[in-house]
């Protein structure tokens, strides 16, 4: 059987949602009928390199555009044209690189465009390409997915049609567990009675930490045995940790870094803080209510994921309705919450069969 070759573009080098999405897809899909390739960029290091390549993925690197366009462009047409690949997929936060949907239209690829945001913090001329191309984009050419509605209309316009593709997690993995609580805590020496506030996101304009430091700050007035854990890398990283300085909080802010272990960190962690901006689609919220945290999140993002353990408030509320939502009683028999997950649809092999039929459909192979 020829298997069915699909590129996936939009892959970085730090940790954020577009690479959990292909880790865990590429983790799911069946290899004897597929072939999973990334394109990546020369000098750069992508995320989940080693693992992606021990399921089976396969890896092309080229000159990044902002180093020479035109050499990255000849590049990304030879790559596509010597592969000769069935699918482009292009995993995006925003419009500002679509070099690799031109390419594959040119090859006779069918070409995927999903949306992954519901926002950007782009400026210049990162921001004129997204709006060029919301326009000029040859949508009757596309296949238009995104993660929610909110990031479909936000990438492509209110009136496009895109189908919906909730992100999906592994409810097993991220169950409440108090084995790796017990591991969890242990490892960093955090007494059984001292409560643990947590956030996962890197650190970018659009996760709002500045907000989320004094929030916390407002929080450890009245609970002073508290911590705050960031899970997470990025640009922003260092002025974050200036803030937590300025405020004399480096003994009650740790940061982990990058972890892979996200099970074993929910499970032992308390309630989960997340004053997004803006969010396509919330993973690490839907995570977090997996392992049956107390979630406390910004109102600005998609409610599809929002069950009874989150309180939304907006960004607008003062620090003191923050920190009076993040004081409500944590959550008892926290295990019960991933089969509400699962109930709700958000399971990942529910997903991975909804994108393996788009898959078989562009390829026509609809019957398998």
């Amino acid at each position: 059987m020829k298997k069915i070759k699909v590129l996936h573009v939009g892959i970085d080098t730090s940790l954020g949602g577009i690479e959990t999405y292909l880790l865990k897809i590429t983790s799911n899909f069946d290899f004897s009928r597929f072939q999973f390739d990334f394109l990546s960029f020369l000098g750069d290091t992508p995320c989940f390199y080693d693992e992606l390549r021990a399921i089976g993925g396969r890896f092309h690197f080229i000159t990044a555009r902002r180093e020479n366009p035109l050499k990255s462009w000849k590049e990304l047409n030879a790559l596509i044209k010597r592969e000769k690949y069935d699918i482009i997929h292009c995993h995006l936060n925003s419009l500002s690189y679509s070099d690799a949907v031109y390419a594959g239209l040119k090859s006779g690829a069918k070409v995927i465009v999903h949306s992954r945001n519901a926002g950007s913090s782009h400026q210049s001329s990162s921001s004129i390409l997204c709006r060029i191309n919301k326009i000029f984009l040859p949508y009757n050419k596309l296949t238009l997915l995104s993660v929610s509605d909110k990031a479909g209309e936000w990438m492509f316009g209110e009136n496009r049609k895109y189908r919906v593709l909730n992100n999906g997690i592994d409810t097993e993995k991220y169950k409440f567990s108090l084995e790796k609580r017990s591991s969890f805590r242990k490892e960093l020496g955090i007494e059984e009675e001292r409560e643990v506030i947590l956030h996962v996101g890197a650190f970018r304009e659009q996760k709002n930490h500045i907000l989320l430091i004094d929030i916390f700050q407002q929080y450890s007035i009245s609970h002073p045995s508290s911590i705050l854990l960031l899970v997470g890398e990025g640009e922003l990283k260092d002025e974050i940790k200036g803030k937590v300085s300025s405020l004399g909080l480096n003994d009650r802010v740790l940061f982990l870094g990058q972890r892979l272990d996200l099970d074993y960190v929910l499970s032992g962690s308390d309630k989960f803080l997340f004053p997004s901006l803006y969010e396509g689609f919330p993973n690490a919220l839907l995570e977090a209510e997996c392992s049956g945290l107390l979630c406390v999140s910004s109102s600005t993002i998609t409610k599809e994921v929002m069950f009874d353990s989150c309180i939304c408030l907006s960004l607008n509320d003062s620090l003191s309705d923050w920190a009076d939502a993040l004081s409500k009683e944590k959550i008892k028999n926290r295990e019960r919450y991933c089969h509400i997950i699962e109930e709700k649809g958000y399971g990942v092999k529910s997903e991975v069969k909804k994108l393996e039929d788009i898959y078989l459909e562009l390829s026509g192979d609809s019957n398998g």
